[in-house]
């Protein structure tokens, strides 16, 4: 039987609450004229993100991704490479090829999206997860820094609150190297809950599913999860870039968390409203997932953000732990080289647990 709808539901009924958003365009007005690099660009928030600093006129835009096929279709929505616009096939792990990106193009303005993003793949494969949020990332600070980039804005994930999962553990870790490295210049972390309408999420397997009519696979009942829009998230990420402060971490005003039962519910009822209640089925939790998520770690409060729809997050950890980072980023290094992933998980946690 072929569903009601095939078009997706608009972000606000998946939200339960109006989108804090505006409109884009002038959000990106600050990027004109000057040279900006997207790393990760082809990707779920990547690719919409291009397009928007793509039509604030900057001086140039270099759109980098290591995905092939991705960064093919993002140049072919875009248009072909021409002055002003670039693309570069290249993964951010290769230390000398990043570095020849930030000789030939001399970046102001770098959105550092590229990273591992799988919780389970995580827990699987801690090597590839180190290696591309953690030991990447310090590589393109060290490279913003002798290029003297003066705004550098990094994704984190809520996942990085007392994680329990390695990729939390490597996206603490990074937040942390963006702030040790910060200075005087805006670099800035944002730190996203889970986004609607990013590739291999859980609101992408429950469209698939209930498209072709299979039961909605939900891992546990009591679980919950916040949500913010595609949008929300480019907008979060355009804002941080105009006026966060050194070092900031902020973080979207997301709203209540929804229970992940309730987001299947409103998925089976927009596509098949003449199936509700649709079947669901609860498969278990998965290694490194949780029932409900965590925003703020002990040491953190919410403060009055720098722009609509963000909040600060205030810390009170003792500044003298990010002196240790150039241990931590040696020692998961060798872990790296090593190949011991159990080791090598267990380091990635303990470091991050240092950092709350």
């Amino acid at each position: 039987m072929s569903p009601s709808r095939v078009e997706p539901p608009p972000a606000e009924v998946l939200l339960g609450r109006p989108e804090f958003a505006a409109d884009l365009a002038p959000a990106a007005e600050f990027v004109r004229d000057r040279r900006v690099l997207v790393t990760g660009a082809a990707g779920s928030v990547g690719s919409p993100l291009a397009h928007v600093l793509l039509g604030a006129g900057p001086a140039s835009l270099v759109l980098l991704d290591h995905h092939e096929h991705s960064l093919f279709s993002l140049e072919r929505s875009l248009g072909a490479a021409r002055a002003g616009l670039s693309y570069e096939l290249a993964d951010v792990r290769d230390t000398q090829r990043l570095q020849r990106v930030f000789d030939h193009q001399s970046p102001e303005i770098i959105f550092h999206l590229a990273a591992a993003k799988h919780v389970p793949y995580g827990e699987r494969f801690p090597d590839g997860a180190v290696a591309a949020n953690v030991l990447a990332t310090e590589t393109l600070l060290e490279l913003s820094d002798a290029a003297g980039v003066q705004t550098v804005i990094y994704p984190s994930s809520d996942k990085s609150v007392q994680p329990p999962s390695v990729y939390g553990a490597t996206k603490r870790v990074a937040e942390a190297l963006v702030q040790r490295h910060s200075q005087d210049r805006r670099w800035a972390v944002v730190r996203y809950v889970n986004i609607i309408g990013t590739r291999g999420s859980v609101i992408e397997t429950f469209t698939q599913q209930v498209l072709t009519d299979r039961a909605l696979s939900v891992t546990d009942e009591r679980m919950t999860r916040y949500w913010i829009s595609m949008d929300e998230a480019v907008w979060c990420a355009l804002s941080a870039a105009r006026c966060a402060a050194p070092g900031e971490v902020v973080m979207p005003a997301c709203g209540e968390p929804v229970p992940l039962l309730e987001t299947a519910r409103r998925l089976a009822g927009w596509y098949r409203p003449e199936r509700v209640p649709y079947p669901i089925m609860c498969t278990g939790i998965r290694p490194g997932e949780r029932l409900h998520e965590v925003l703020l770690s002990a040491n953190e409060t919410f403060a009055d953000g720098p722009a609509q729809g963000l909040r600060a997050v205030r810390t009170t950890r003792d500044a003298a732990r990010l002196a240790e980072l150039p241990r931590i980023v040696d020692d998961l290094r060798r872990g790296v080289a090593a190949g011991d992933r159990e080791r090598l998980a267990a380091v990635c946690l303990a470091a991050a647990d240092a950092l709350q």
